[in-house]
């Protein structure tokens, strides 16, 4: 096959393109052309590159996403090479030497491959900026790399590392660090988390000061309602068996402490209804031990939709979530059940557990149907001091960040402070420096500490939520019983028992309560009011000296939302809704080139809480049904869609859009007159969103609307990032009625993702699609998405180009012979004739 090598008047370097070639060697005619600077041979299934030391003018080698087993030696005579790209191969081991004479080498990505280290020439890179080696086996830190003065960009994602040596924060100057799942104690992944500025403050003040080991776990209760989890949490946090009541169980999430022997173990009890799992995905972290609790009783070997219920729903949520996450799953009531019937059950259940985990990271522990204090305590210590499990449950850190902690413990018992423990954070470092003598703590210390507690789970502070930013919740379990005011399976029952005196204080009726009510039931939805007075009555049941000052920072006012709101509103359990029915006759009158103000008059104010949605048809009949000529794409998850994720996507997207309509399981958005519909579908192997709007009837209506679909993609795209175990992938089904033919959206490289699609600075495939009675044939060309128009005339021309490349580069075999939708942007969108233009995008994979 010949590939003719193009020069570009408007490039200054001479480049060469050979990515997604399918080549297996590199063509001779490009090895002869040594005036080559960039060589672009990505995604192709190389195994080796001999002879490409002859490039001598190499600035730029991409190599990434081959076959490649062993580092290729003849880089090491590419002296001019500046960029290396080598991520995505098999390589084991890089020989000593390869970097000697490559001194201007600038940028270095070794990224997914099998590396455990780096020779030590490597220091002679002395231009070297940036280095990624994430996702392979180090198991520390190459000392070559302490030496690169220069670099500025460090990854180190996804190894096995335990400890970072402090040269690397003191001693360079890196702008960028990421050293996410690893297994760190010194320092611990908590102060990793807060970033290059929090890792050189925790090594400052080791080195000024002695360092201590914690050995600090979180244990998560998870289970369906009635399991059993708060008696289990109960029993071993007080040493004894505790029954509990059914009226006593836990509503949003209970949380205690206890130690056993040198452990302290945090203890974090989940409610079992699926009403409060909305809010748990927050507070579920990695490095924890989750306790699963299943009631024995309740299962039934033969029934897979009960395991569903009782165990794979939580596991398949869990792993999305944390995917290497330690689960022991604990049977409960066996007293029901026949001794025989248990050992069955727990057999059952285990191997079907087993099964599921075969394609995740995650561990399970041998099955426990003993609820024993002594028994169950026993096997938790023995499954935390298991390395292979908990590598960095031990954690090293400076003696200040316990000072400090126990002063802050101190600070939360002491009479003078707030039962709730909602504190100012200036408060709180006075506080803590009338206590202690703790002469270096300033408040930028002191919020690296909250960083530190707080990912732990002590403490809770969102320094990412502006309106927050300088609140400490001290008592977690206040912060979920505010949560709960809202967020419960018998939110109705509680509007219903609001007492008269709480009514009037806020200037209600019963007669008030009635719409809430149906607001409720009908639409998701509370008004502001029904809030505050619900929070003002939850507030009078609770053991607190003065309700006043919390009543108005949990709620605020009409010009700014209070805390609880805030909360509610920053992870997407809830959305405003304002009504924008009136007018405004006295607003000012609009004048261009001059400054105009909005002047907003007090509007009725909602919250819609998807979680409480139900089945009207509201969305259904306004959509109208699906039409044959719609055009639609579908993201399919594996494993499923994460409980929660749907409601959170209706959210932001809603928040996004304002003219919409929601209802249990869809919602319809409205941009410029033209409607989009998202659905779920949530089955065990078939879980997908798929978004849909009608086939616009104007050639340049296509642009506008594949930004829309791009615009929800993009929110999606950002919502995956808070489960990291979940993979998904976009597809468009073919339109003809019983194929079953996918078009797949390729990958995008580089971090943009879909961003980048949004911004039309990305090359797309073009396809014509000519239809026939008997068969569908697919041609392909490539062509720049650029601005200007292209003539009926030059369509012709472009067909037997096509042609001509379908022979010549064998593009064919890539594709499959199918009537795939074919809609695009305004550019490429115009229908002539039998052939219409289809754009071939992006599709999205985790990891």
């Amino acid at each position: 096959m010949k590939y003719t090598i193009k020069s570009k008047e408007v490039l200054p370097q001479r480049q060469v393109d050979l990515s997604l070639k399918r080549l297996k060697v590199i063509p001779s005619e490009v090895l002869l052309d040594t005036r080559i600077q960039i060589l672009k041979l990505d995604r192709n299934k190389l195994r080796s590159v001999s002879q490409i030391g002859c490039l001598k003018e190499l600035q730029i080698l991409l190599l990434s996403k081959n076959e490649l087993n062993d580092f290729p030696l003849e880089i090491q005579y590419l002296v001019h090479l500046e960029r290396l790209e080598l991520n995505q191969n098999k390589i084991e081991a890089i020989p000593s030497g390869i970097f000697l004479n490559l001194k201007a080498l600038k940028y270095l990505k070794l990224s997914n491959n099998r590396l455990s280290d780096l020779p030590k020439d490597l220091s002679t890179c002395s231009e070297l900026q940036y280095l990624n080696l994430a996702h392979n086996l180090f198991t520390e830190i190459p000392k070559s790399i302490l030496t690169l003065m220069s670099l500025r960009e460090l990854y180190v994602d996804n190894n096995k590392l335990q400890k970072l040596p402090s040269d690397l924060f003191l001693s360079l100057s890196l702008k960028k660090f990421s050293v996410s799942y690893n297994h760190l104690k010194e320092p611990p992944d908590e102060v990793c988390a807060g970033g290059l500025k929090q890792i050189q403050s925790y090594f400052l003040q080791l080195q000024g000061g002695q360092a201590r080991e914690e050995k600090r776990v979180k244990v998560i209760f998870i289970g369906t309602s009635l399991a059993g989890k708060t008696t289990i949490s109960r029993s071993l946090s007080r040493g004894k068996i505790m029954p509990v009541l059914e009226e006593d169980r836990t509503v949003g999430i209970e949380i205690s402490e206890f130690q056993i022997n040198d452990f302290t173990f945090l203890f974090w009890d989940f409610a079992g209804h699926l009403e409060y799992y909305v809010t748990h995905h927050v507070f579920i972290t990695p490095h924890a031990l989750v306790i699963l609790v299943v009631d024995l009783h309740r299962y039934q070997m033969d029934n897979i939709q009960c395991f569903i219920d009782l165990v794979g729903f939580w596991i398949n949520n869990l792993l999305m979530r944390v995917p290497d996450s330690v689960v022991l799953t604990v049977g409960t009531h066996k007293d029901l059940c026949h001794p025989e019937e248990v050992e069955l059950k727990s057999r059952d259940i285990e191997e079907k557990i087993c099964s599921m985990l075969d394609e995740h990271k995650a561990s399970l522990l041998h099955f426990i149907n003993n609820l024993g204090e002594q028994n169950l305590q026993h096997h938790i210590l023995n499954s935390v001091r298991k390395v292979e499990l908990f590598p960095n449950v031990i954690k090293t850190l400076p003696i200040v960040y316990k000072t400090v902690e126990l002063s802050i413990i101190e600070v939360t018992q002491s009479e003078d402070s707030p039962e709730h423990g909602i504190m100012d954070l200036d408060h709180l470092l006075s506080e803590i420096l009338l206590r202690n003598d703790h002469s270096d703590l300033d408040k930028e210390l002191l919020k690296d500490i909250l960083r530190y507690l707080h990912r732990i789970g002590l403490i809770v502070w969102y320094e990412d939520i502006k309106s927050l930013l300088n609140t400490v919740f001290l008592k977690p379990s206040f912060l979920i019983t505010v949560f709960k005011m809202l967020v419960r399976h018998d939110l109705a029952k509680q509007l219903e028992r609001i007492p008269a005196e709480v009514l009037v204080s806020e200037r209600s009726f019963k007669r008030d309560v009635l719409k809430w009510l149906e607001m409720l039931r009908s639409k998701a939805m509370l008004r502001l009011q029904a809030i505050r007075v619900l929070v003002k009555h939850q507030l009078e049941n609770l053991p607190l000296r003065d309700t006043k000052d919390l009543f108005h920072d949990l709620l605020g006012n009409l010009r700014e939302d209070g805390k609880l709101i805030s909360l509610l509103v920053h992870f997407q359990i809830c959305m405003p809704v304002r009504n924008m029915k009136d007018l405004n006759p006295r607003a000012q009158e609009f004048v261009p080139g001059n400054p105009w103000s909005v002047r907003s008059l007090p509007k009725e104010m909602c919250y819609l809480f998807p979680t409480y949605l139900n089945t009207l048809m509201e969305v259904t009949e306004r959509w109208g049904g699906d039409h044959s000529e719609d055009i639609y794409v579908r993201v399919y998850f594996s494993p499923q869609i994460p409980e929660g994720f749907f409601q959170r996507l209706m959210v932001k997207s809603c928040s996004f859009y304002t003219t919409h309509w929601v209802e249990k399981g869809s919602f319809l958005l409205v941009n410029n007159g033209k409607p989009l519909m998202i659905k779920e579908n949530n089955q065990r192997a078939d879980s997908y969103l798929e978004i849909r709007s009608r086939r616009p009837k104007k050639p340049n209506d296509f642009g506008p609307l594949w930004d829309f679909k791009l615009t929800i993609l993009s929110i999606m795209e950002k919502l995956c990032k808070q489960w990291p175990g979940l993979f998904y992938f976009i597809r468009t089904p073919c339109r003809t009625v019983g194929c079953p033919e996918e078009f797949e959206w390729p990958d995008i490289e580089g971090p943009g993702s879909v961003f980048d699609i949004l911004g039309r600075n990305v090359f797309f495939d073009i396809f014509l699609v000519k239809k026939n009675r008997d068969k569908h044939l697919l041609i392909g060309f490539h062509k720049s998405y650029s601005a200007y128009k292209i003539e009926d005339s030059f369509m012709a021309f472009l067909l037997l180009i096509s042609f001509f490349l379908l022979v010549m580069a064998e593009i064919s075999d890539f594709y499959r012979d199918c009537d795939i939708m074919a809609d695009t942007s305004d550019t490429f969108g115009t229908i002539l004739g039998p052939f219409t233009f289809i754009q071939r995008s992006v599709r999205l994979k985790m990891h």
